[in-house]
């Protein structure tokens, strides 16, 4: 019994690091289904890093459009392939009132108190929506301008918190 009390005390305390020793980390995702699903996946482990950033980014295959009904038109994408000529067009497959993030962490709200029981460093849901950045999601590849996730990037890069940054690129670079 000794022993088991023990090696579960260990195991336990293993898995209740301290922010300092967490890898600090920024998603970048788009609306496609496999960054939806890693999202929800990475959420369930977000007590392993410290979450920096959760910031929305377009993609070949998804963007928003600038709302001023500019067309946009990229040689070779998704739009022009098997003879399609579906573009120049406004948006590519983003919906009108899309917030994939937000509705991850809505329903890593639900779950929360659970989580919590196995381990305290699961960040609160009201933590993560204040993570998270809108990128350049109007158009595709598009870096003509800053954006609030490319300034959350530059100030975590410029920072002097101790720890890697960690900067992923589930969607497009274009932030």
């Amino acid at each position: 019994m000794l022993i088991a009390l023990f090696t579960t005390n260990g195991f336990a305390h293993a898995q209740n690091l301290p922010n300092e020793t967490r890898p600090r980390i920024v998603i970048t995702a788009d609306p496609e289904l496999d960054d939806n699903n890693s999202l929800i996946r990475f959420l369930l482990y977000s007590s392993d890093v410290e979450i920096e950033g959760l910031i929305y980014a377009s993609s070949a295959f998804h963007w928003k459009g600038d709302s001023k009904r500019t067309k946009w038109f990229v040689p070779g994408r998704e739009y022009t392939r098997f003879g399609l000529n579906l573009c120049p067009c406004e948006s590519w497959r983003w919906g009108e009132d899309e917030h994939f993030i937000h509705d991850a962490v809505y329903t890593y709200a639900n779950v929360y108190a659970n989580l919590k029981i196995h381990n305290f460093n699961y960040p609160a849901p009201d933590v993560l929506r204040g993570k998270i950045r809108i990128g350049n999601i109007e158009f595709d590849g598009d870096i003509s301008k800053d954006s609030p996730g490319s300034d959350l990037i530059k100030t975590l890069i410029l920072d002097d918190k101790q720890g890697q940054l960690f900067i992923t690129a589930w969607g497009a670079k274009a932030l």
